[in-house]
């Protein structure tokens, strides 16, 4: 029974080394033209399967891209996996774990990187490198992002614009206000005036009706003391 444990582990061992020197070499699934371009930073090297390491070295040239939740599967040695890490490697190859340059996960020092957890479904009916598109994603991110800060920032200024604007309209409100209690006094003012100048003018053509009436009586007066002397002057005759 051992014997035969420990040859069903042998040939995962074998089978899970194989699939990942076939990764290495061919970094995931056949790409076309357009893919291999846009991924034209990834390594194209040939390592023999019992020289695969979960935890290379930065001069074997190639590092492990793993998705966050399966981190823990590179951490171990192939040398001294059991059947079911074997098994997990397979299965995860190509889908959560892929072959990269260290330059691409941008690690000097560290071989192993882990992607985000919200990549980690990105390997699945995917054509190409779940680690480029996860680089492309971050690319494309940093530009909205971008974007967002200049928007952002339009909107600033456009908000301090309109508050000055605001504080120009609610100072001109108050002027306004001003020049109406202004003018609303000066409207009373006029009234005032004109109703003064009426009055006087009533005055003043009740005066001279009055000088009228004295110029006419004595007018009249006069006729009659020259009518009397006229009529003493006859009878003295």
């Amino acid at each position: 029974m051992p014997k035969r444990s420990n040859e069903k582990r042998f040939k995962l061992n074998q089978q899970c080394r194989e699939a990942l020197a076939a990764n290495i070499c061919i970094c995931g699934p056949l790409l076309t033209i357009t893919q291999l371009i846009l991924l034209d930073d990834r390594l194209r090297i040939v390592v023999a399967p019992e020289k695969v390491r979960l935890q290379p070295r930065p001069e074997d040239g190639y590092a492990w891209s793993v998705t966050s939740p399966n981190a823990g599967l590179l951490k171990s040695s192939l040398s001294s996996g059991n059947i079911h890490l074997y098994r997990e490697i397979c299965n995860e190859i190509g889908h959560s774990i892929e072959a990269v340059s260290p330059h691409t996960l941008g690690h000097s020092q560290s071989n192993t990187s882990r992607i985000p957890r919200e990549a980690e479904s990105f390997g699945d009916g995917m054509d190409g490198s779940f680690t480029a598109e996860i680089s492309k994603l971050k690319a494309a991110n940093s530009s909205i992002e971008i974007e967002l800060e200049r928007t952002r920032a339009r909107l600033n200024d456009c908000l301090d614009e309109s508050h000055t604007v605001r504080a120009e309209a609610n100072e001109l409100r108050h002027d306004m206000q001003i020049l109406r209690s202004h003018n609303k006094k000066l409207h009373d003012e006029l009234t005032e005036a004109r109703a003064g100048i009426a009055g006087a003018r009533r005055i003043l053509n009740s005066s001279q009706t009055e000088g009228i009436e004295i110029a006419l009586g004595t007018r009249d007066i006069q006729s009659s003391a020259n009518g009397i002397h006229g009529v003493a002057s006859e009878v003295l005759d």
